[in-house]
């Protein structure tokens, strides 16, 4: 008898979770972009990225710089390398599918889809949502995660997510973008890294070890804590008026917002891990 939840119901909770992180796109776009409280608290929380800005500028443009076409390249050779080493033929498929389809998704949902309405609150009109650094760093830490070896996704894991919500971080402080943006970007990331599960299917599959199933418990417990703290921020800071906040009152909207990227930053890390971290229960021998 086994004790480990089936294949297939692997599948329906990966596919159920890509569901869920298309939803939640769309949903930080209508909140946060399409009405009037949402683009109020936003710009607020923008204004707040001001202040420190010239100090942490310079480092956090070196984390930026990275970003680019020919670094999505070697992100894809590299996670398709480590996954034919270990034999997984299936998780060498599902490396590009992941950062193809996440990057596309987001250019496609930025230019094409959704759209800014001007509703006077700020001077920017173009839509920015989602982020495409964000997605492209996002997509890093979700391969590594993938191709990861089971006893070493926990590392992976802190080590990619670190680097993703980041560079989410430095987007915002300077000025590119905004909260929604970034939170928008892991969605998709989380989107389009169910998809690949569902494409590796159960090699992607391992028996987590201790400090792999520590971490998810702690990753998930810390993205709780920080969507409570960030729910917080944004009670306080929907009753702001569009202009004309204190240095206290830009400083408590900009810290929401940090607080809302990292809550949503850690769940995708937390989610992802689980997906991959599950061992499928062996079916049981003829009789």
């Amino acid at each position: 008898m086994s004790g480990g939840p089936s294949a297939g119901t692997l599948r329906r909770d990966a596919a159920l979770t890509a569901v869920l992180a298309a939803v939640g796109v769309l949903a930080v776009w209508w909140v946060f972009v399409t009405t009037a409280l949402g683009q109020q608290v936003e710009s607020t929380a923008l204004e707040g990225s001001r202040i420190g800005r010239r100090r942490l500028s310079e480092g956090s443009q070196t984390v930026l710089d990275v970003v680019s076409v020919p670094f999505l390249i070697v992100v894809i050779v590299v996670g398709v390398a480590v996954a034919l080493l270990q034999r997984q033929g299936r998780v060498a498929l599902a490396v590009p599918l992941l950062v193809g389809g996440a990057n596309v998704t987001t250019q496609v949902l930025k230019y094409q889809v959704l759209t800014r309405p001007d509703l006077d609150i700020s001077e920017a009109v173009a839509n920015s949502l989602p982020s495409g650094h964000t997605t492209v760093a996002g997509t890093v830490a979700a391969v590594a995660v993938l191709v990861a070896p089971p006893r070493w996704r926990w590392a992976a894991a802190l080590a990619g997510w670190a680097y993703a919500g980041g560079t989410g971080l430095a987007t915002m402080v300077n000025g590119w973008h905004r909260a929604s943006d970034v939170a928008a970007a892991m969605l998709v990331v989380l989107l389009w890294g169910a998809l690949a599960v569902l494409v590796a299917g159960p090699a992607v599959h391992g028996a987590g070890d201790r400090p792999t199933a520590v971490t998810r418990r702690l990753v998930l417990l810390a993205a709780g804590v920080s969507a409570l703290l960030a729910a917080v921020s944004l009670v306080v800071t929907s009753g702001l008026p569009a202009t004309g906040a204190s240095r206290a009152e830009l400083i408590v909207a900009y810290g929401g917002a940090v607080l809302g990227v990292a809550a949503v930053t850690l769940l995708t890390a937390g989610l992802l891990l689980d997906l991959c971290t599950r061992t499928p229960a062996r079916p049981r021998p003829a009789r």
